[in-house]
């Protein structure tokens, strides 16, 4: 399987004789998959195949056979992230977090281009968490993409991370027993105590979809010291939700951050494709749980994106103390 862009204008040059197997040189058959800023060339090759040989419009390149590694996470319970420059703390808390929350035991780290510190630095930070028995950490050295206007318009051409999702599912993660997708800056809570690998796991589909509110700093909290690094359990604010109505019909929560989700790969169709936010092509992955809600730390940030460290003042009407959040950590502090 090759991953990518898309070709777009590239397209008509991949003919039938365009990809070959090496050692031997034999044409291989193939075929192509177009989505949502992703492709996938699969391609039918012999079990001795070491490279392939593309050739586009008189352009030859080759590239090596990798390793299909899923066996590595075979029924485990994996963290997936892509992540740049996020504190090795933060790294250290959110991967204790899921372990003592939901049971995870196994990591899988997409590092796209960090400049403070090497992959060594982020290997070391997992090494040390309780229950995580297996951490992966990937280079993942490409652009990220153009962020858009907003969290809707023009995110045409930010292909990373959509590559990553699809690179992570086929090569890593076929095996996994269950696979919780989300940033360092998110922590799942539950409202009945049952972990999310459990709830998709037991799923008839096998896919659990789930809802975020943002966390704040306001001006009840110290404040920010460069010297003393931000942690999660700092943090115990809340954005109130603000109704609206879509098309005049559909009630929403306008402070809400975009679902994220947790799936059972082998229950995964082919056809559907992973998302940031979203499984696309897989109606049952649409659904939307009230069982669990993550956390979104706005401060937990290294800032790549916008600046993210403007303190609230705090506002009743706008913010509220979360008592889940708080037990959460009364919790996991007491462990």
């Amino acid at each position: 399987m090759l991953l990518g862009p898309p070709l777009f204008n590239l397209e008509p040059l991949l003919r039938p004789d365009s990809i070959r197997a090496l050692p031997g040189n034999g044409v291989c058959a193939f075929r192509y998959r177009k989505l949502d800023r992703h492709m996938q060339i699969i391609v039918e090759a012999p079990a001795d195949c070491t490279a392939l040989s593309l050739t586009l419009g008189g352009h030859r390149a080759e590239v090596a056979v990798g390793a299909n590694l899923s066996e590595r996470f075979a029924g485990r319970r994996v963290l997936f992230t892509l992540s740049k420059n996020n504190d090795p703390v933060w790294i250290r808390d959110w991967a204790r977090f899921a372990h003592r929350f939901h049971g995870a035991d196994a990591v899988l780290f997409y590092d796209n281009l960090s400049d403070r510190y090497g992959l060594d630095t982020v290997r070391e930070a997992l090494s040390g968490v309780a229950g995580i028995e297996i951490a992966e950490v990937v280079s993942w050295p490409f652009k990220y993409g153009p962020q858009g206007l907003d969290a809707w318009r023009f995110w045409d051409s930010d292909f990373c991370q959509l590559g990553a999702w699809e690179q992570a599912r086929w090569r890593f993660l076929a095996m996994a027993r269950s696979v919780q997708v989300g940033d360092i800056d998110e922590l799942v809570l539950s409202k009945t105590g049952k972990s999310v690998f459990a709830a998709a796991e037991d799923d008839f589909f096998g896919t659990v979809r789930y809802r975020g509110r943002w966390v704040l700093g306001t001006d009840r909290m110290p404040p920010l010291d460069a010297e003393t690094p931000r942690r999660h359990a700092d943090y115990d604010t809340v954005l109130k939700p603000l109704e609206r109505r879509r098309f005049g019909i559909l009630r929403q929560d306008a402070n809400a951050s975009p679902p994220k989700w947790t799936v059972v790969p082998r229950r995964c169709p082919e056809t559907a494709q992973w998302g940031v936010h979203r499984i696309a092509n897989w109606l049952p992955a649409a659904r939307v749980s009230s069982a669990f809600c993550y956390r979104h730390f706005r401060e937990i940030n290294s800032n790549w994106k916008y600046d993210r460290l403007g303190r609230d003042a705090f506002d009743p009407a706008v913010h509220e103390i979360d008592q889940d959040l708080i037990e959460h950590f009364a919790r996991w502090k007491a462990d």
